[in-house]
């Protein structure tokens, strides 16, 4: 209800219905409209009030409205979009009433049927749309080839790029690309703060292993190249990695069967690029997802510094 008939929009007449005052009389409201709080939000059906000297929401009749999700405390409420958690709204509670303080201008996404190519590229984790395309039912959709993704360009950027190598394994396990990256403050569920990738350079196949301990790094690497060897009955004949102690303590196994270790240069990680790179795929995923959901990162400035190649 309002009583301010400016900030009305497509008035309307309506059936006289009686209404409560905060001092007790009552009035009739004759007219209602719909009020546009920013881009963000929108009312509809607001009564007229003349004699109101004061802007009343109906928290029921704005989460209908405009599919959101309000969290109440017993200082402030929020309201927020429902697919993507962003902040939209504030209030502050005075006097047992929460006073409303404005709109952020953030767009409100509705989750109802298929929906677009961009709600799907950040359920997705926010690949590229060239990905996307080759969903059938996602692809279909199109997309907005003027709207740029601010979630992408926070989450995946880079420095200058190194030169790119042509060269490429002839065959599966002929030399496989490895490197762990951590550790991590916070552990996982399982207590780990390593992960250790192993890609093959032939196939581009990928292994992530979650360590507790860099010391674990051998007897998983182990355990891989006897699983190769049993499943595949293939040798892998030469690993690359940078010059991390947990592989330069594997370099007497490297010698018993024949595997030759490559090291990258101290201070260029690029040359060990292919693994390098997906440590920042698998970052750039985390972190969208983390953008998305509006969760703190204030853990992930060290994430940057190992991900850039």
């Amino acid at each position: 209800m309002t009583g301010t008939y400016s900030c009305l929009s497509e008035v309307r007449d309506i059936v006289p219905c009686s209404v409560g005052l905060p001092n007790g009389d009552e009035t009739m409201a004759l007219k209602e409209g719909t009020v546009f709080l920013g881009k963000a939000l929108i009312l509809r059906h607001v009564l007229f009030v003349p004699n109101l000297k004061c802007n009343l929401i109906s928290v029921s009749q704005l989460l209908d409205d405009s599919d959101l999700v309000m969290q109440i405390t017993n200082k402030i409420c929020a309201i927020q979009d429902r697919t993507s958690r962003k902040l939209i709204g504030a209030g502050e509670r005075r006097e047992g009433v929460y006073f409303f303080k404005g709109v952020a201008s953030a767009h409100a996404y509705k989750a109802k049927g298929v929906g677009s190519s961009e709600l799907w590229h950040m359920r997705m984790g926010h690949p590229s749309f060239k990905v996307l395309e080759i969903i059938p039912e996602v692809g279909s959709l199109g997309r907005n080839n003027n709207k740029a993704c601010d979630i992408c360009f926070r989450a995946k950027q880079t420095r200058e790029t190194f030169p790119s190598s042509d060269s490429r394994a002839k065959e599966c396990f002929e030399l496989i690309h490895s490197d762990l990256w951590g550790p991590y403050r916070v552990p996982t569920a399982c207590g780990s703060i390593y992960f250790l990738t192993i890609i093959d350079d032939f196939s581009r196949a990928v292994w992530i292993y979650l360590l507790n301990k860099k010391i674990e790094v051998a007897y998983v690497f182990k355990r891989l190249v006897a699983m190769i060897q049993r499943q595949f009955k293939k040798d892998v004949k030469v690993v690359r990695s940078d010059n991390g102690s947990e592989f330069l303590c594997l370099r007497e196994y490297f010698d018993e069967h024949g595997i030759l270790h490559q090291t990258s240069c101290v201070g260029t990680p690029q040359q060990n690029g292919q693994v390098e790179r997906k440590h920042r795929h698998i970052l750039n995923v985390a972190r969208a997802l983390r953008f998305q959901a509006s969760l703190p990162i204030e853990f992930w400035g060290e994430c940057v510094l190992t991900a850039d190649y």
